[in-house]
């Protein structure tokens, strides 16, 4: 790597598995920012911090935004809008729970979202009446997988064990990750919009295909209203420019959140072309799947952060583990 590698991170796992507070841990940011969140000790939405990483392999830097996403199965869709754009998962599993319904519903959801490479956090080690039982429950539960191969790390945030390995194990497997390609096609899903004062509006979201510039026009789709890029942070930090994966906020002019900006909008350029209501897709489901899909089912898409009812108007079965067909809202 030549200069700092930017990469995001999300993690996923069952409910009061430990996640936040690991990401505190590791971080020093908490992720629960919501009243509601510190009131119920639970994620209920989307959450989010950074950590820089030496690299292992050179003098840079690894600069790797974190998404902490919701275990709680009321908050799935929450979960799988923070998963969109995602170089790594870390997967997250208590250590006296083991493997639970929402950890392979998470892993599951992981894998629909093309995310190919994680690193496993046996949290809550100092509770574990059997660590190396756990572990090979873990083992197990991934075969199969993308993730059969993932380096698993007991870890405690009460002891401290275990945290400055899961940062070495993180850098290693994101050195050996593909840098995002900037292919001059910026797309911002938006997963946050907010208004301050004196600043206007506010949105934020993992930047993907390409570079976006302070100054710059934008548009917002699907609805098509026009912008222009005021300002633009990473971290908290001012920058003229942003790259692809990078969480990025964007303070933009000549428009503000009462016209209906919101998660599953898309920041972009004008020149890119319009939305569309109909695509044809190719479903592939999972050997883990419990159910099949039929010609005429009602779905919820999944794109970026967006989050849609459709209906799969014509299904073809192709190969026997995939279905080809448009998908119309």
């Amino acid at each position: 790597m030549s200069g700092p590698a930017h990469f995001i991170v999300a993690t996923a796992g069952h409910v009061d598995h430990g996640k936040s507070a690991l990401i505190k841990a590791l971080t020093g940011t908490d992720p629960d920012r919501l009243p509601e969140e510190k009131a119920r000790g639970i994620t209920i939405d989307l959450g989010f911090a950074h950590l820089e990483l030496p690299s292992p392999t050179s003098s840079s830097s690894i600069h790797v935004g974190i998404v902490d996403v919701p275990g709680h199965e009321d908050f799935v869709k929450n979960m799988v809008a923070g998963v969109g754009s995602v170089d790594l998962a870390l997967l997250v599993v208590a250590a006296d729970d083991g493997w639970m319904p929402q950890t392979e519903e998470h892993l599951q959801i992981l894998t629909y979202a093309g995310v190919r490479r994680a690193v496993v956090s046996l949290t809550k080690a100092d509770l574990a009446e059997d660590e190396a039982a756990t572990v090979a429950e873990v083992l197990q539960r991934l075969k199969g997988s993308a993730f059969a191969e993932a380096p698993i790390v007991p870890t405690s945030v009460l002891t401290g064990r275990g945290l400055d390995a899961l940062k070495a194990t993180l850098a290693k497997e994101l050195s050996e990750a593909s840098l995002s390609r900037d292919i001059g096609k910026p797309r911002l899903a938006v997963d946050r919009v907010f208004t301050l004062p004196g600043t206007g509006t506010v949105v934020t979201g993992t930047l993907a295909g390409g570079t976006l510039q302070s100054g710059q026009p934008v548009v917002i789709q699907p609805g098509g209203h026009h912008a222009r890029i005021r300002r633009i942070q990473s971290h908290g930090h001012d920058v003229d420019a942003s790259g692809p994966s990078t969480r990025t906020a964007l303070n933009l002019a000549d428009v503000n959140a009462a016209e209906g900006i919101g998660r599953g909008d898309v920041i972009t350029l004008a020149d890119l072309g319009g939305s569309s209501d109909c695509l044809d897709v190719l479903l592939e489901i999972s050997p883990r799947a419990s159910r099949s899909l039929k010609d005429g089912v009602r779905v919820r898409v999944h794109y970026g952060s967006a989050n849609v009812p459709a209906h799969v108007s014509y299904a073809m079965p192709c190969d026997g583990m995939s279905l080809y067909g448009p998908v119309a809202p």
